[in-house]
Formats: structure tokens, C-alpha cells, sequence
């Protein structure tokens, strides 16, 4: 592929194949270096006695890493397709069809960026991560320049009626980062999540290096400290701790994944385009047609800032992509109308399920609050005190009031465009389904169900999650819901009952 200028796309000859950059050899090891840091544990402490052989062991694990995928790796660019070769041992073909080319994502680590290199992630609108053609570390503006012209496919061209014109429009800028939205960033569990497995991997690291074993003095005077420190401010001080850890940590996420987050519409090629992050930045171009709505999520802990996330509900390899990180739910709800096309299936109110419904929410949430009520109760069993005894009864009455909260969090409305489904959760999260993207319908009921006259109808669509769950629904408002959305696959079945 001869490229005369920087960014320049030349279509190859079927036999004419590329590597890509030498600079590949450099960031591998650097990009997998979590999953490397056991084996290079392994190499240092097979080799203590050893030095030639922890050399040698050293050699080999950066050839296996990151000279043989450079040496085994081509590729190729022509008006048909783009085609990765790789392996050694195990030959591998992966072919993306521009014709089918619904995504193109652009993503450059730390290491790419400052030796100008790119990732780039064509999609090609199948279900299967095997749909998803990867080229890893190419050129900059020759990855911006390969983004163009694989969205630009043929297909959607011949489909343009309207008189040609040179003139390219300018993108439309649905939403953009604002410093504002980091107040939502400590009431995330990614923070909490993070600290988990930094601190999993700490440990880890010091079992294989024996400082349990040294720091046994150490942490027996410690102990002995933490002794004289009464309980209640001993925990009080533990979980403040790790609440401020996991502050600090998510707000730390939440800048490196979405500083200078920004959300356009690109009116030429019918596409969504996502950019973020800080030190890894991303790139995302979603084909709208891939799009059957879009997923609201209000996370319990956000809900008193009223925060909410914004998901889209599309096919393809990636079926939830990200368009509104932990921000305003009157901006998520904005966004997802301009997604959408001004529908309002975010904000209209919904229906409940009924009776049947309600009593089921309770009774599990009675029953979750007794079972954590009799846990107190034995954990406790002998001098039991007041104290313990208000804490159980408080689990018992919090068990029914969450089940209150997942009631009211329940429902579904029918629109014009769209089926909403609102499933019985603590956090809020409403689905917007395209009613043209429905595919099929199937019922569940469990014997207790069946008891109650309720029954679980699921939404079945190739998109997102691909099956939606509208729970302890009455079996009368499962017909009317199905006979509304999709008349002609009830249609036979209606004609051979009468």
C-alpha cells in the first residue's frame, strides 16, 4: 500500500502486504505487562542461583512477546477488504469486508502516543469478538486516514439520492466533558473495584517475595497497637479509609478514561463519534443503523446528585458502547433524545405490574432482611445484647423497604417507537428498545409465580443484552403487549385458536 502522503490510503495489489511498525517490538511488553508481571516473578526466582538461566529464560520470553508477533503479522488495504495475517504456528486470517464495516475505533496507550502510533478495531457487525479485525500499532495519520476511508463505505454512498456536492458538513456536537461531572466520580464502586485489585496484586507480589514471613515482627507489634485501640473507632477509621481510597481512586479513573469526552454526530456518513481519555485516548465511530435504542442507568449511590450513565443498545461486537459517561441525568436525557431522534421513552411515565407484582417484591425483600437478621442472631448467639437485636430487626425492615425501591423502580410503557422496560432493581435503569428491532417474545413462570397469576415475558432482539425481562407481568398484559408490538408473529396463532 504506497502512500505519497502522510495519511494518503493507496489500495493494495492482492499480493501486496504490509508490516506493521517496528515500534510494536517496544510497546507489547509494556501494554501486557499485568499479565507478564507472574512470569517475570517466575523468571527471577528460577533464576537466583542461576544467572545464565534467568538470562536465558529473559531472552526468550521477550522474542515469544514481542518479536515473533511483529515477524508473523501483515496486512493489507484494498477496495474490498482489510485483511490481518498472523501466527506462527497456528495460522490466522482475519478479513473485515468494507462493505460490512459498521466500526472503527482508534485507541493509543500512553507508549503509542509518544511514538505517534495507533491502535485501530474494525468492526464489522457481527456478534463474535472473531468479527473484529485489529490492526495494533500503525502509524497516526495513517490510522486517521485508514478511519475515513472505511467509513466511508460504498455502500453508503450509492444510498445518497441528494445532489453531489463537494461540500462536507460539519459534525454535530451532541455532548462534551464538563468539570462539573467529576462530582459524580466518588460514587462509583470503580474506585472500590480498583483498590480490590491493586491490593490483590500487592499481595500477591509479596507472597512470592517472602515479606509475610520478614514482616512477621512488624505486624505482631502492630497488632498489638491495634489492640488498645478501642473497636468502634477502629472501624470507623478502617471504613472511612476505605471510602476515601475509593474516592480518590474512581475520581482518578474517571479523568484518565474521559477527560476531553466528547460526542458529535457526523451528518457525511450516518455515524456517531466518541472521543476520550487523557493518557490512553479513544476513538469511536458507531454506524446509527447498528443503533435499537439506548439504556439509561441511574446508579443507586448517584441517584441523590441525580447522575446517570448513558448506554446505547446496538449490534454488532460491541453491543453497549459508552455515549455519556457518570453525568447530569438531564443531560443523559438529552442525549439519548438526540440519539434516539427526540423520542421521549427516557422520561414517559411507566406502567406498573400490579399486584402480584408488589407482594412478590416484599416478600423476597422480607425474606433477604430475615436471613441477614438470623445471621446476626447466631453470630452473635449467647449474651445477646440490644444492640444486636435492633441491628437484626433494622435488616428485616430494610429488606422490605428495598423491596419497595425495586417495585417502584418497576414497569414498561409501549410508544410510538420504541418498548421501554424498566427492570425491579435497587439502581434505576430503564431500557428503550426500537420496536423494529424486536425479533421475538417468550414467557416464563416459576411455580411461585404461578401462585401469584404472574408471569415473566422476555423482549428478544439481536441487540444489547438481547433478551429483556419484563418480570411478574399479568399473563392478559403480556397478550396485549405482544399483540401490540408484533401483531403479525401472533397473528397464526390467533387465527388457529378460533
Amino acid at each position: 500500500m504506497t502512500r505519497p502522503d502522510p495519511g494518503a490510503i493507496v489500495v493494495d495489489r492482492p499480493d501486496q502486504w504490509h508490516r506493521l511498525s517496528p515500534w510494536m517490538m517496544a510497546v507489547r511488553p509494556v501494554e501486557q505487562l499485568p499479565q507478564l508481571i507472574p512470569v517475570a516473578l517466575a523468571i527471577v526466582f528460577a533464576g537466583r542461583n542461576a544467572p545464565l538461566l534467568m538470562l536465558a529464560l529473559g531472552v526468550v520470553a521477550v522474542v515469544v512477546v514481542a518479536l515473533v508477533p511483529w515477524l508473523t503479522t501483515r496486512y493489507q488495504v484494498t477496495d474490498e477488504h482489510v485483511r490481518v495475517r498472523s501466527g506462527w504456528l497456528t495460522k490466522k486470517v482475519a478479513t473485515a469486508r468494507r462493505d460490512r464495516v459498521r466500526s472503527v475505533d482508534l485507541t493509543a496507550s500512553l507508549p503509542l502516543r509518544i511514538l505517534g502510533l495507533q491502535k485501530v478495531r474494525i468492526g464489522t457487525g457481527g456478534d463474535k469478538q472473531s468479527s473484529v479485525v485489529e490492526l495494533n500499532a500503525i502509524g497516526a495519520p495513517e490510522a486517521h486516514g485508514l478511519h475515513e476511508f472505511l467509513m466511508a463505505t460504498a455502500a453508503r454512498d450509492s444510498a445518497q439520492t441528494a445532489a453531489p456536492s463537494d461540500r462536507v458538513s460539519a459534525p454535530q456536537q451532541l455532548s462534551r466533558f464538563r468539570l462539573s461531572w467529576l462530582r459524580y466520580a466518588p460514587f462509583s464502586m470503580a474506585g472500590l473495584a480498583a483498590a480490590a485489585a491493586v491490593g490483590g496484586l500487592a499481595a500477591q507480589i509479596a507472597g512470592e517475595a517472602g515479606l509475610y514471613e520478614r514482616g512477621a515482627d512488624i505486624a505482631e507489634s502492630t497488632a498489638d497497637r491495634l489492640r488498645a485501640i478501642p473497636v468502634p473507632l477502629l472501624v470507623t477509621t478502617a471504613v472511612v479509609a476505605v471510602l476515601v481510597v475509593g474516592a480518590v481512586l474512581s475520581v482518578a479513573g474517571y479523568v484518565l478514561g474521559y477527560w476531553n469526552f466528547d460526542l458529535s454526530r457526523n451528518g457525511d456518513d450516518a455515524t456517531l463519534r466518541i472521543r476520550r481519555g487523557l493518557l490512553t485516548t479513544n476513538a469511536t465511530s458507531l454506524d446509527e443503523e447498528r443503533i435499537r435504542g439506548v439504556h439509561l442507568h441511574e446508579p443507586i449511590l448517584m441517584r441523590p446528585l441525580h447522575g446517570a450513565r448513558l448506554h446505547a443498545i446496538a449490534t454488532g461486537s460491541s453491543k453497549s458502547p459508552l455515549l455519556l459517561p457518570p453525568a447530569p441525568a438531564d443531560e443523559a436525557i438529552r442525549v439519548g433524545r438526540l440519539v434516539t431522534h427526540d423520542g421521549d421513552e427516557l422520561t414517559v411515565p411507566l406502567i406498573r405490574h400490579g399486584s402480584g407484582a408488589r407482594s412478590r417484591r416484599l416478600t423476597r425483600g422480607f425474606l433477604g432482611g430475615a436471613l441477614i437478621a438470623v445471621l446476626v442472631i447466631v453470630a452473635v448467639a449467647g449474651p445477646l445484647t440490644w444492640p444486636w437485636l435492633a441491628v437484626a430487626i433494622a435488616a428485616a425492615i430494610g429488606g422490605i423497604g428495598l423491596g419497595v425501591v425495586r417495585y417502584r423502580n418497576l414497569g414498561y410503557r409501549i410508544t410510538d417507537r420504541s418498548v421501554v422496560v424498566a427492570p425491579p432493581r435497587v439502581a434505576r435503569h430503564r431500557y428503550a428498545v426500537a420496536r423494529d428491532g424486536v425479533v421475538g417474545w417468550a414467557s416464563r413462570e416459576s411455580l411461585f409465580q404461578r401462585r401469584r397469576g404472574v408471569e415473566t415475558l422476555v423482549l428478544a432482539t439481536a441487540a444489547g443484552t438481547e433478551a429483556y425481562a419484563m418480570v411478574d407481568l399479568a399473563p392478559e398484559s403480556s397478550a396485549h403487549v405482544i399483540d401490540t408490538v408484533s401483531p403479525d408473529l401472533v397473528a397464526p396463532f390467533l387465527s388457529q385458536t378460533r
